[in-house]
């Protein structure tokens, strides 16, 4: 087994994610002869193949190194190297997802390399870079990289992403978001450039409203909301919104400051002066763990139905103070369109197969970094496959390209105004790896299903 404390890197089981400079240069272009096959249009690169396949930055004719951030990448010492950037927190307000999100992340490559890589390359993910969870720092990790990488693995945050997407328009750089902000859906809001996974804040919200009237209580009337401001937050605010509005039900009140602000004493007086018959949660896990406990010791246990940042898998692990409440019935926690760690699909069995050789406990850390890497794959696969791996060609690859991730995720075609709207909910289980029994599968309650998702983003 693979030891991740050669680099202090501790999974730990929190998921509390999210959650200008100077312009790039022109890519210097390569090209390769690769065996010949049927041309046909570039208009579907998913589909096209081409005789050559033309280079630019980030990719090199040497290997791949052997290991990086004390896991293997499994890259072949006979194949080139396609670089991916990793845009990080190690100090900042997530910093406990940061490691967890890193290492799963390079066990997929390490997984896709050893089946094959892509065409003739390799894939790695170079050393991250830590941005402390600040907007500028992003932007310094990204002008630091952006030479040397032809896509980016990770860029943790919306705002901070937010914050770049100028450059890396200019840089016709894609990325991976960690983040489900509504906003990732539509080509006006990301450009194009965000290979979104999972389903979005916003989704989630209405579908934890309609899965708690049918399934625990369907005499529900009025409700509370608490949320970090920004994308986190606002767009899970809406989703509940918008659903309690479609069901009749009356939102007592909204507390949705900003993350910095957030008082946890005036979100446990709200639910002890302004009872509601349930709360929708959007905000960290050591927060959420406040709440549920201050609100405990004033005898207030309503019914909570969680965003998925608001879960920590330990609020269920033996020795917590709050074991008893957490598992108590009155606690339910939204998936992101991904099913936990014990999911019976071919992509968790993959990702448990390898995963296992490298860490030694599961955390929805691990799901969210592994699953996030398979659309970026299949972007990567049709850019070979169309003969333009500049960056350039991986851009229009991923504005028209269907991209798969071993049930993982249903397929999904990118570069589509729309939303995906599945969601996973489940109940606290201190006997599940992954401190969760899934209650529902894909599931798209009438609001999300019946709602207009043309008209771009919820917040």
């Amino acid at each position: 087994m693979y030891s991740l404390r050669k680099r202090g890197i501790i999974i730990f089981s929190i998921l509390s994610l999210v959650i200008v400079a100077c312009g790039g240069a022109e890519e210097e272009v390569v090209e390769e002869t690769v065996e010949e096959v049927v041309q046909e249009s570039l208009d579907s690169p998913a589909v096209t193949t081409a005789t050559s396949v033309k280079t630019g930055k980030g990719i090199t004719e040497e290997p791949c190194p052997a290991e990086v951030g004390g896991v293997p990448t499994g890259a072949d010492p006979n194949k080139g190297c396609i670089y991916l950037g990793l845009l990080n927190d190690y100090t900042g307000l997530y910093a406990a997802a940061g490691p967890g999100l890193e290492v799963s992340q390079r066990a997929f490559w390490l997984w896709a390399n050893s089946a094959g890589g892509i065409g003739d390359y390799s894939v790695v993910i170079r050393e991250g870079f830590d941005t402390g969870y600040n907007p500028q720092k992003h932007l310094e990790g990204y002008v630091s990289m952006r030479d040397e990488v032809a896509a980016l693995a990770m860029s943790l945050g919306t705002p901070q992403t937010l914050f770049i997407l100028d450059e890396m328009d200019k840089d016709d750089m894609i990325g991976v978001p960690m983040s489900w902000w509504s906003g990732w859906s539509y080509k006006a809001a990301d450009k194009g450039l965000i290979i979104e996974f999972g389903s979005q804040y916003c989704a989630a919200g209405m579908n934890a409203v309609d899965w708690s009237l049918e399934n625990i209580n369907p005499g529900i009337k009025t409700v509370g909301i608490m949320a970090f401001a920004g994308d986190y937050g606002s767009d899970w605010a809406a989703g509940v919104t918008k659903a309690a509005e479609a069901n009749g039900l009356e939102v007592a009140w909204t507390y949705a400051p900003p993350a910095t602000e957030f008082d946890v004493a005036q979100a446990v007086g709200l639910l002890v002066t302004q009872p509601v018959d349930a709360y929708f949660p959007a905000v960290g896990a050591t927060q959420m763990a406040q709440i549920a406990g201050g609100a405990a010791q004033q005898g207030i246990t309503p019914l909570a139905i969680l965003a998925g940042p608001s879960y920590n898998s330990a609020f269920v692990q033996e020795g917590f103070a709050l074991k008893g409440l957490f598992e108590s019935g009155a606690i339910y926690a939204m998936g992101l369109g991904v099913a936990p760690y014990e999911a019976d699909t071919p992509g968790h069995a993959i990702m448990r197969a390898t995963l296992s050789q490298i860490v030694e406990s599961a955390n929805s850390f691990l799901v969210a970094g592994w699953s996030s890497q398979y659309h970026l794959k299949g972007v990567l696969e049709a850019a070979y496959k169309g003969g333009d791996m500049t960056r350039a060609g991986i851009r229009r690859a991923a504005a028209n390209v269907t991209v798969e991730s071993d049930g993982m995720f249903p397929p999904r075609t990118l570069g589509k105004d729309a939303a995906d709207k599945a969601a996973y909910i489940g109940i606290p289980d201190g006997n599940v790896g992954s401190g969760q029994t899934v209650l529902a599968s894909k599931y798209v309650g009438p609001t999300a299903g019946s709602y207009d998702w043309t008209q771009g983003q919820c917040s």
